[in-house]
C-alpha cells in the first residue's frame, strides 16, 4: 500500500523558551493556523516581524513562516524562507557572534523538512543531526525518527522515538507529544511486521485524535488503514482511507487525497471490484499527477495497480504493456520489485508462458526471503537498541542517586575550588592579554618597516640606463620641434605615473592600463615594431576595480628586457584582463624563451627586485584578508624552444588594501 511517506513528516516548529514573551504567545495563539490556516498564520507571523525587538525573534518566526508555506506545499519559498534563516546565523557567526542555538536548531530541522519532501533522506538526516547538536527539541527526535523510518534503519528510528518520549516525560510536556511518538512507534511496528505491538501503540495514539490538528487525524487515518491492509482486513482498511480522504478534502489537499484514493483503489482490486477500483485509481492519480507524476517510483507504483487491474478483467495486452515497462531497480523499494513480479508470474500463467511464469515466481520468492531476513535483522537490533536504552536509563537513574550523596561532600571543597580557579583564570588571562598587546606593537612595527622598504624600492625603480635612453631620445629633437612634443609628453607621463604609483599602494586598474599603455608607447618608440602587444578587456570588467599597484606594469617591464631574443622578429605580448565568479582575472602572456627563476640578475637590464617586491606586497596584503590574491608565474610550453611565459593574476573584487 501507498504508505503516504512523503507526507508522513509534519513539521512542528519548536515554540520559544523565552519566558513567556510575544512570540511565545503568538505561536501558541496561531498554533492551529499553521495547519488549517497557513495563510493567516503567514500574515499574523510576518506583521509580528515587523515590531519584532531583536533579530532572534525575527527570524524565529521566519522558521514558523517556513512551516506554513510546508503546509501550503509552496517548496520553493520555503526553501528561500529556510535560506534566509541560516543565511543570518551564518552572518552572527562570521562577525564573531554566536547564533541563537534554538533559531539556528529550528532552520536547520526546517530545511531538513524540505529536504525530506524532496526524498533527499541522507541531505535531511545531516540537517536533523546538526539540529540536535544545536538544541535538543522534541519535535527534532520525532523528525529524525520519521526519517530513519523511511530510509528503512528501523533501530535508529526507534532510539529517538524513545528518546523523544524520554524529553517529552523529563520536560513534563509529554501528553503534547504522545501522539505523534505513539503514532510513530505504531508504524515502526508495523514496517517490522511486529503487528500486536503496532495495534497497541496504533491505540494508545487513538486517545488523543480529539486533541491533533486535521492533517495528523489524516496521518493517522491513513496509517491505520495500510495496518488493517497489512492484516488482511479490507474492510477495516476501506473505512479508514474512506476517512482519510474525506479529511484531506477538508484540508484541501491533493496529494493526501490522491494518496487516499490510490489506497482505496487498490483495496477495490484485491476485493474483486474492477468498477470501483477504476474510479478510485483514476481519481487519485489526476490528483498525484500534478505533484509527483514525473518520479519513478510513484509511476512504477501505479502502473503496477493498473496492471493488477487490467488481470482482474481479464486485459492481458493492456496488464503486459504496463508491466514490460523499464524501470530503475535502484529507485524502486524491494517491495514493490516483489509484487512486481508476482503480477508478471500471474500474467504468464494467464498466458500459459509457464517457462515465464516459473522465473517471476522465483524471482519474488528470492524478493520475499530477502525482505524476510531484512525484517528479522532489523527487529533484532531494534530489540537490542530497546533493551539497551532501558538498561542505559536504569544506570543513570543509579548514578543520579548516589550523584546526589556525593555531592553534598563535595560542595565545601569544590567553592574553594573555584576561588582557586577563578584566581589561575584571572592571571592567565592578565597574562594573555599583555602578549596578545606585544605582539600587535611587533607587528605593527614590522609593517611600517616593510611599507617603508617598499615604497623606497618603488621611488628607486626608474634605473639609470631608463633616463638615459630618455635623455638620448628627446635631447637630439629639441632641434625638431614639430616631433619633440609626442616622445617628451610620454617621458613627462611616465615619471609622473611612477611617482604616483610609489604612493599608493593599490590604485584603480584605469589607472595601471594607462600607465602600462604609456610605458609600451616609450618602448615603441625606441625600438619601432620591436614587439606587438594585444589588450584583450572582457565586457562588463570595471575600470575602478582596486589592484596592487604595478602589478601590471612590472611582468610586463620583465617579458620585454627578458623573454624576447636579440633581433627577435616574431615577439607577441597579450595582456587579457576579464572579471569572472567575483574575481578579477589577469594574464600576462609572451611567447619569448621562458621563464628560469634560477638565472642571475643582468645589471643592464635591471636589478630582478620588480618581482621581489611585487610578491612581497601580495603576501603583506594577504595577510590582512581571508581571501588571498593569487599570483603566480609559469611555462606555456616547458618542452619547446620559445617556451613562452604567463603571468597569472587573480584578485578578489573584494580583496581590502588597507594595512
Amino acid at each position: 500500500m501507498l504508505a503516504a511517506t512523503a507526507c508522513s513528516h509534519l513539521p512542528k516548529p519548536t515554540p520559544p523558551d523565552d519566558g513567556g514573551g510575544e512570540v511565545a504567545r503568538l505561536y501558541e495563539h496561531y498554533r492551529d493556523s499553521i495547519f488549517r490556516n497557513p495563510q493567516a498564520a503567514i500574515k499574523a507571523f510576518s506583521e509580528a516581524q515587523a515590531h519584532a525587538e531583536d533579530s532572534a525573534g525575527f527570524y524565529l518566526l521566519q522558521t514558523y513562516i517556513s512551516a506554513c508555506y510546508h503546509n501550503l506545499n509552496d517548496f520553493e519559498s520555503m526553501r528561500v524562507s529556510c535560506r534566509q534563516v541560516l543565511d543570518f546565523c551564518s552572518r552572527e557567526e562570521a562577525g564573531g557572534r554566536t547564533p541563537p542555538a534554538q533559531v539556528e536548531a529550528s532552520g536547520l530541522n526546517q530545511t531538513g523538512v524540505l529536504f525530506q519532501q524532496e526524498g533527499l533522506l541522507d541531505s535531511a538526516l545531516v540537517y536533523y543531526e546538526r539540529a540536535y547538536h544545536f538544541f535538543l527539541s522534541i519535535d527534532n527526535c520525532i523528525n529524525l525518527a520519521d526519517c530513519y523510518m523511511q530510509k528503512g534503519n528501523y533501530p535508529m528510528s526507534g532510539f529517538y522515538f524513545r528518546r523523544a518520549l524520554f524529553v517529552a516525560d523529563s520536560l513534563g510536556a509529554g501528553d503534547i507529544y504522545r501522539y505523534p511518538i505513539f503514532s510513530g512507534m505504531a508504524r515502526l511496528y508495523q514496517e517490522l511486521d511486529n503487528f500486536a505491538f503496532a495495534d497497541s501503540y496504533y491505540e494508545q495514539a487513538a486517545a488523543f485524535i480529539g486533541e491533533i490538528s486535521l492533517p495528523e487525524q489524516f496521518l493517522f487515518a491513513n496509517s491505520r488503514g495500510n495496518f488493517y491492509y497489512m492484516e488482511k482486513e479490507y474492510g477495516k482498511a476501506l473505512a479508514c482511507f474512506r476517512d482519510a480522504d474525506s479529511l484531506a478534502g477538508m484540508l484541501s489537499q491533493p496529494l493526501s487525497q490522491g494518496i487516499a484514493r490510490i489506497n482505496m483503489g487498490e483495496v477495490y482490486i484485491l476485493s474483486g471490484q474492477s468498477d470501483s477500483a477504476r474510479f478510485y485509481l483514476d481519481s487519485g492519480k489526476a490528483l498525484l499527477d500534478a505533484v509527483v507524476s514525473t518520479h519513478a517510483p510513484f509511476r512504477f507504483y501505479v502502473n503496477g495497480l493498473y496492471a493488477s487491474l487490467a488481470l482482474l478483467e481479464s486485459n492481458l495486452p493492456e496488464a503486459e504493456a504496463l508491466l514490460l515497462q523499464p524501470y530503475d531497480t535502484t529507485l524502486i523499494n524491494p517491495q514493490y520489485i516483489y509484487f512486481h513480479n508476482r503480477r508478471m508470474q500471474e500474467l504468464y500463467l494467464r498466458k500459459q508462458d509457464f517457462r515465464n511464469a516459473w522465473f517471476y515466481r522465483s524471482q519474488a520468492e528470492a524478493y520475499d526471503d530477502s525482505l524476510r531476513n531484512i525484517k528479522v535483522q532489523n527487529n533484532i537490533a531494534e530489540i537490542d537498541f530497546r533493551y539497551s536504552q532501558d538498561t542505559t536509563l536504569l544506570k543513570k537513574d543509579i548514578q543520579i542517586a548516589s550523584s546526589e550523596n556525593r555531592a553534598l561532600q563535595w560542595r565545601n571543597a569544590s567553592l574553594w575550588t573555584l576561588v582557586v580557579f577563578l584566581a589561575i583564570l584571572s592571571a592567565v588571562i592578565g597574562i594573555y592579554i599583555y602578549r596578545k598587546k606585544a605582539s600587535e606593537l611587533l607587528q605593527l612595527r614590522q609593517r611600517t618597516l616593510i611599507v617603508g622598504l617598499r615604497m623606497n624600492v618603488i621611488r628607486n625603480r626608474i634605473s639609470p640606463h631608463f633616463m638615459f635612453n630618455a635623455l638620448n631620445l628627446v635631447m637630439p629633437d629639441l632641434r625638431k620641434y614639430r616631433e619633440l612634443e609626442t616622445p617628451f609628453r610620454i617621458v613627462i607621463q611616465m615619471l609622473r605615473d611612477n611617482l604616483r604609483a610609489s604612493e599608493h599602494i593599490a590604485v584603480t586598474l584605469s589607472e595601471e592600463i594607462g600607465l602600462v599603455k604609456n610605458w609600451l608607447q616609450y618602448q615603441e618608440l625606441r625600438n619601432p615594431g620591436q614587439i606587438r602587444t594585444t589588450w584583450d578587456i572582457g565586457t562588463g570588467t570595471s575600470m575602478q576595480t582596486l589592484l596592487p599597484s604595478m602589478s601590471i606594469q612590472i611582468p610586463v617591464e620583465n617579458a620585454l628586457k627578458y623573454a624576447f631574443f636579440p633581433n627577435d622578429a616574431d615577439a607577441r605580448l597579450l595582456i587579457r584582463i576579464y572579471t569572472e565568479n567575483g574575481m578579477l582575472h589577469i594574464y600576462i602572456e609572451d611567447n619569448g624563451a621562458g621563464y628560469n627563476p634560477g638565472r642571475p640578475a643582468d645589471p643592464e637590464r635591471g636589478t630582478g627586485s620588480g618581482l621581489k617586491m611585487l610578491r612581497h606586497t601580495i603576501e603583506l596584503l594577504n595577510s590582512g584578508n581571508s581571501n588571498h590574491i593569487f599570483f603566480d608565474m609559469e611555462n606555456i610550453h616547458p618542452e619547446a624552444v620559445r617556451k613562452g611565459t604567463r603571468v597569472i593574476l587573480i584578485i578578489p573584487l573584494t580583496f581590502h588594501f588597507d594595512l
